[in-house]
């Protein structure tokens, strides 16, 4: 699994828009199918995947199979449909291969063998589920929401790789630089190739959850108003430019930085406790993409889930080195398959 290189590729859209068309994004073809291979059958018979099912009495191991169902958390709500390839916050991608790969030990592939069985079952088994739930007085970093919604199914967004970031390029490239011989026809032909898609946001700051009534409308014979929704308002403020000098000299006025506004109406159903969530919090958001104003500036989601996100950039260690060194099930009885993964494991229809 070319992890880290997958997310180079996807900041990289970033700074190279223009490389990028909506086959890129969504694909050509059907999503991949997950077959059971030899690796995972090995897998099952590992101290690691005995853990997850049954739990751990050992404080060193409770951290090491508490760090991989942190990890496996965060991958599970942005799986796609695109291929393959899993996205990975590039601070965890750090942390498992310093903190979670020795010697004895290859981590990642532990990791991968992981994200496998999932997409195998196409969910979370309900053991590691309750080894999750039991390990969390002692390693409370693991998510039990994102947990949670793997173990009711795994639902892939259309693609990771369109982010918040991508899309407005992609409408700057796409709708607002075109010639005015395309103009007539460019705003259509985008709603075509991006309006309803499942994407996910990350990045965002809650501004308020709360009821609202619908807009106002005329009611035709028979029909019935609609009902109060649950609606999360949310923004984006575009980053900051990191300095290129150490002493700059600014005139006139800082250039302002771009705000998106997003509307997200939710799901009856959602994993996170709406009540503990506070104005400022960073969320990720996913839902479908049912429409934008004002030139990107106003997105709306329908059907949406939010799920409370940390900064990994500013979180500790996943795991102490001494307690991967003592824990007695960290050892490579995954024996053939190596620490750095050659390719992808999908196959397609």
């Amino acid at each position: 699994m070319r992890t880290a290189p997958l997310l180079a590729l996807a900041l990289g859209l970033l700074a190279s828009p223009a490389i990028a068309q909506p086959e890129f994004f969504f694909g050509t073809g059907e999503a991949p199918v997950f077959r059971e291979e030899g690796v995972d059958k090995r897998f099952i018979r590992t101290r690691l995947s005995q853990a997850l099912d049954q739990g751990t009495a050992d404080p060193n191991c409770a951290q090491v199979v508490g760090a991989f169902l942190t990890l496996l958390g965060e991958v599970g709500t942005q799986f796609h449909k695109r291929d393959e390839n899993f996205m990975l916050d590039p601070a965890l991608v750090q942390a498992l291969g310093t903190q979670l790969v020795t010697e004895r030990f290859p981590g990642n592939s532990y990791f991968v063998a992981m994200v496998r069985r999932v997409l195998i079952d196409q969910k979370l088994r309900a053991e590691w589920l309750q080894t999750a739930e039991s390990l969390l007085p002692y390693y409370p970093a693991i998510d039990l929401d994102r947990l949670r919604f793997l173990a009711d199914g795994v639902k892939p967004v259309d693609s990771f790789l369109l982010t918040l970031p991508v899309l407005r390029e992609r409408y700057a490239e796409e709708v607002k630089r075109v010639n005015s011989v395309a103009v007539s026809t460019a705003e259509a032909l985008f709603r075509d190739n991006y309006l309803d898609h499942e994407l996910a946001f990350s990045g965002m700051e809650l501004v308020d959850v709360k009821l609202e009534k619908p807009k106002k409308k005329r009611l035709k014979k028979g029909e019935e108003p609609e009902p109060e929704r649950m609606v999360a308002r949310l923004t984006w403020m575009e980053p900051e430019l990191e300095a290129t000098a150490m002493y700059e000299f600014k005139f006139g006025k800082p250039r302002k930085r771009e705000r998106v506004e997003i509307v997200a109406t939710l799901q009856d159903k959602q994993y996170a406790d709406l009540n503990k969530l506070l104005k400022g919090n960073r969320v990720l958001v996913r839902g479908r993409f049912w429409e934008y104003k004002k030139g990107m500036s106003i997105i709306e989601l329908r059907d949406a889930l939010i799920f409370p996100e940390r900064d990994w950039a500013r979180v500790g260690t996943l795991v102490e080195p001494m307690a991967l060194a003592s824990c007695p099930l960290a050892i490579n009885d995954l024996t053939g398959i190596a620490p750095i993964q050659p390719g992808a494991f999908g196959k397609n229809r």
